[in-house]
This record gives structure tokens, C-alpha cells and sequence, in this order.
């Protein structure tokens, strides 16, 4: 059945902390403008719960036509990596009586570099590489005796819980579109059964980490777009969550109301890609938000839209999204002409709705003309629209690599058949950077990549002549032994034993195999002879 496209709104609940015109309280919140208003991440105590900041939902849940959500997550307070590892441990408690159920905040929680592991997508005792059984423990009371396995399995509990309550309690996620983050720790074709959305963190695809100055929610690949950046944007990433089996209609966009700063290495060049200072940490920090790297789009109108204030502004017509300069400083973001367009390719594309983080940064003041007008472009779109049913899923979904599972995203699920025992092999982590020792500030560059999760080589180890190991290497890498991982000659490949066979894989470009770590790394961070 065909139904109404969503309106998703995330509040940050600091916003309330911003100094003059910048703190976002109750009576700034435009609840006619959204259909689910979603509160994050974390329980702070000083306004949460002293200061009665759930009070921030009550005009949603007047709203008989609006969700108001409490999102968990995030990047301090709540690891789904420890949380899904110990059974009846989490969440456990129904909502209160201000929301309409959770928003599971995976999109910053999960990646091994901000704090999340693995295991949030393997069975667990794969650490010890021990063989364990993923389902009900010997007794098989039902969901008292279940085992949180992975992110999925806790999903599939509280959609379970959920629905026996009766209440119409809803589940949504936001989640990453990077392909090397859903290969992290995404069941995607399962977690979309079991959620009511998906919300599909469109925005900080680039950044100050990137090295160079780009806008961070590109709707198109562009010609200059290189590796793992030429599908790092809105519709490709879309794209490769649908390909994975996850329905159409459940798919939100998300939306930034907030631009990503970058100071630049030179005032004359200040284009795209254009070189800039990595180690400044961004651009220069806003009035309000007072955040390096980072303004929110009522700090940026207020200097775009002003002609004596000699900013000059730009426009990405294969992105898709303005960005504007002055000096050394550089901002891409969204503006109410952009999100015109991404709101008619929603329509276009048949996808759920449209979100945004976050609410409290919009130009809920007027400052620069109209209030709230990012908003209001959303609800203006999304109002009439109805979000045709995608059609049944008729490819196999790709499998995880333990096991095989093979329902349609569109149609109830078959009882599933007694779990068995697998085993599970540890992946390889993402790169962290080295720590800082230069007390100089390196020379600018261009392009440089963050060291992103290893890329595997086209050939297996077995594939590949002994003669090229020092003597005795090649009959070190015994795959049936505790240990999973093995150096190179060449400093920027290794091996993994995945399923009892060395598989050789290949660090990205201008990274080396760090085998102290187990991950690919900066090459000044690795201790290793001769790299």
C-alpha cells in the first residue's frame, strides 16, 4: 500500500547550550513542518533529565500526525560493539511515555575508528576464534534465553518486544552509505525487515579529513572524483543499500542543515579539491556552534547572502550543492535552491522521505529572511507526496560470509530453520592516524586519503609463486593456528586467513600493513624494518 512520505527531523539536545540567537528551545521547534521529531543521542543528564528537556517532545506528541523518537547512540555514550555482546543488556526498557519508540543512532557508533567493533556484525566468541552458536541457549525460553549475536540479532529482539506491547512503537536507524562501512557491520536486507526506517546519513562524505575543500553532500559523482569517492555520494550510496535488498520505501534521505569549513592552503586556489590545511582542523569556528570545521546554515547565510561581505558564491552543477570562499576560507553546504533539487529526486526515485540533522540549524531566527526556510522546503515537497510500494525483491541478496540468509525484503519472513555453529573470522580494522609529533605544520596536500578499511587484492595467497616470500615465510602462514594475520615482503599487502585459507589483500594507496596493530596504518606509524 502506497503512503505518505516521512519528514524526519533531528534535534540536538546541546542546542539548547548555544550562546544568544543560536539556543534552540521548545518554542522553536516548527512541529507542522515534520512527521517524527527525534531527540539526540545520549541521556544528558543537566538538560534531559534536571531540566526536563524531554519537555522538547511534548508539542510532537500533541501532534497526533508526528512520531516524536528518542534517538541512542552516538559517538561517546553507547557502543553497540559492547551493548549487543551481552545478553539482556541494553535498551531493555519500553519508551517513555513522551516517544513513539527508538532511533538506533548506528551511523556514528559502529566504525571500528569511533569506537565500535566487528563484532557488532559477527557471532560472538569470534575474538577467540572459537566455534559458537548464534540462537537460544539450551534451555530455549524464548527471548529471555537468547543470545545477542550481533547488531541484527539485538534489532530483530526489540522489534520482537515492540510489537508484543501493541502499541505501534516504531523502530528506525540512521546509517552510513560508505560501502566499506555497511562491509563493517550492516546486515542489510535483515535490519531493513525488522526496522520502519531507514535514515541514510546523506551528508559528511567529505571533510576536512578528506585534504581537500569539497562540498559534503555531493548528489553526483563528479569527473574529478577518485577511488572510494567516486560512488561516496547521495544517489550511489542510495543505491547501494537497494542493491543490498533494502526496500525503496523505507529509505529516508537525509539532508544537512549545516556546511563543513575548511581553511584553505593558498587564497588563489579555491575551487573544488583545492588544497588545504589538514592540520588547521577545519575553518574557522562560527559564533554560535563555535566548532572548527563546521557552521550551521544560519551562520553561513548570514555571510553568503550578504554582497558586502566578500564571500564569493559557487555553485557545484554535477554535486549539486553551492559552496562559497573569502580569503582562506572555504564552506560547501546546502541552501534552499539545492534542496529543491534533492527533494525532486526523492519524488523521482521513489524513496520514503526526506530527513535532516539537524532542526536546531536551520534559520529558525529570520536572520537571514524567511524563518526556517530549509524546513519548510522539506514539507513543502514531501506534504503531497505518496511513496509508491517497491516491488518484491527478485535477486539472491549477497550473504554474509558466516551465514547464508535469503528472505524477501517486501514479503513476511519464513521461520527460519535451528541455528547452527559457525565460525567467524576477524576482519581487518580501519587505519587510525599516527599521533602527532611535528611541532610544524606540514606542507599542504592535496588529496590525500583517509586510510579507509583494506581493499582485497584480486588474487588469493595460494595463487601467488612461494619464490616470492623470504625463505621460511611462505611456511609460517599456517591458517589453521590462532593467529589470522600475516606481513608481506611488500610493506603495503598482508595476509588473512579467511576460512582456513591466506587470502592476500592490499592496503590503500599511500598506507602500509601494520602488523602490531592488525590494521593498515599511516606508514610513519608503523613500526616495521625496511617500510
Amino acid at each position: 500500500m502506497n503512503r505518505k512520505a516521512r519528514i524526519v527531523c533531528y534535534f540536538s539536545n546541546w542546542a539548547i547550550y548555544r550562546p544568544g540567537l543560536g539556543s534552540y528551545g521548545i518554542s522553536d521547534i516548527p512541529v507542522e513542518n515534520q512527521t517524527s521529531m527525534l531527540s539526540t543521542y545520549h541521556i544528558q543528564p543537566p538538560l534531559d533529565l534536571d531540566k526536563n528537556g524531554f519537555q522538547l517532545h511534548e508539542p510532537a506528541k500533541a501532534n497526533p500526525n508526528v512520531n516524536s523518537m528518542l534517538a541512542i547512540g552516538g559517538w561517546e555514550k553507547w557502543k553497540y560493539s559492547q551493548m549487543v555482546q551481552i545478553p539482556r543488556e541494553g535498551p531493555r526498557s519500553s519508551p517513555a511515555s513522551l516517544f513513539d519508540g527508538f532511533d538506533l543512532d548506528t551511523g556514528v557508533s559502529r566504525g571500528h575508528r569511533r569506537g565500535g567493533t566487528y563484532s557488532d556484525k559477527k557471532p560472538l566468541g569470534a575474538q577467540a576464534g572459537r566455534r559458537h552458536t548464534c540462537g537460544p541457549s539450551e534451555n530455549n525460553d524464548d527471548l529471555t534465553a537468547h543470545t545477542y549475536c550481533t547488531f541484527r540479532d539485538f534489532v530483530k529482539e526489540l522489534r520482537a518486544a515492540f510489537d508484543k506491547e501493541g502499541k505501534g512503537w516504531e523502530i528506525s536507524m540512521a546509517v552510513p552509505v560508505a560501502k566499506f562501512r555497511l562491509s563493517e557491520g550492516y546486515h542489510v536486507q535483515e535490519l531493513c525487515y525488522y526496522v520502519d526506517a531507514v535514515h541514510a546519513m546523506t551528508y559528511d562524505l567529505r571533510g576536512n579529513w578528506a585534504g581537500f575543500a569539497d562540498i559534503h553532500s555531493p548528489l553526483y559523482p563528479r569527473p574529478f572524483d577518485q577511488f572510494a569517492y567516486e560512488t561516496l555520494n547521495v544517489n550511489d550510496g542510495l543505491k547501494l543499500w537497494v542493491d543490498r535488498g533494502c526496500p525503496k520505501d523505507k529509505l529516508i534521505v537525509g539532508v544537512p542543515f549545516y556546511g563543513r569549513t575548511f581553511t584553505l592552503g593558498s587564497k588563489k586556489s579555491n575551487g573544488l579539491r583545492a588544497p588545504v590545511k589538514k592540520w588547521e582542523g577545519g575553518g574557522k569556528p562560527g559564533p554560535y556552534t563555535d566548532a572548527k570545521g563546521f557552521l550551521a546554515y544560519y551562520e553561513i547565510c548570514s555571510l553568503v547572502n550578504d554582497p558586502n561581505s566578500g564571500w564569493t558564491k559557487k555553485f557545484d552543477d554535477k554535486g549539486m550543492c553551492p559552496y562559497a570562499f573569502k580569503d582562506d576560507q572555504w564552506v560547501g553546504y546546502e541552501d534552499e535552491g539545492s534542496l529543491r533539487i534533492k527533494m525532486e529526486f526523492i519524488i523521482n526515485n521513489g524513496y520514503g522521505g526526506a530527513m535532516t540533522w539537524a532542526i536546531d540549524m536551520d534559520d529558525f531566527q529570520g536572520t537571514c529572511g524567511t524563518v526556517n526556510p530549509l524546513i519548510a522546503i522539506l514539507h513543502d515537497y514531501m506534504k503531497d507526496y505518496v511513496v509508491p510500494t517497491p516491488p518484491p525483491t527478485t535477486t539472491t541478496p549477497k550473504v554474509t560470509y558466516w551465514k547464508p540468509w535469503n528472505p524477501s525484503s517486501t514479503t513476511p519472513m519464513a521461520p527460519t530453520a535451528a541455528p547452527t555453529a559457525v565460525t567467524a573470522v576477524e576482519p581487518a580494522a580501519t587505519a587510525t592516524a599516527p599521533p602527532p609529533v611535528a611541532t610544524i605544520a606540514p606542507p599542504a596536500q592535496a588529496g590525500k586519503p583517509q586510510p579507509p578499511s583494506p581493499i582485497k587484492d584480486e588474487i588469493q595467497a595460494a595463487d601467488v609463486p612461494l619464490e616470492v616470500f623470504p625463505p621460511g615465510v611462505a611456511n609460517k602462514i599456517n591458517c589453521m593456528s590462532t593467529q589470522q594475520y600475516f606481513p608481506h615482503p611488500d610493506c603495503s599487502k598482508y595476509y588473512w586467513c579467511v576460512h582456513g585459507e591466506p587470502m592476500l589483500y592490499t592496503c590503500m594507496e599511500g598506507t602500509h600493513w601494520d602488523q602490531a596493530e592488525k590494521t593498515c596504518n599511516w606508514p610513519e606509524a608503523v613500526a616495521r624494518s625496511g617500510c
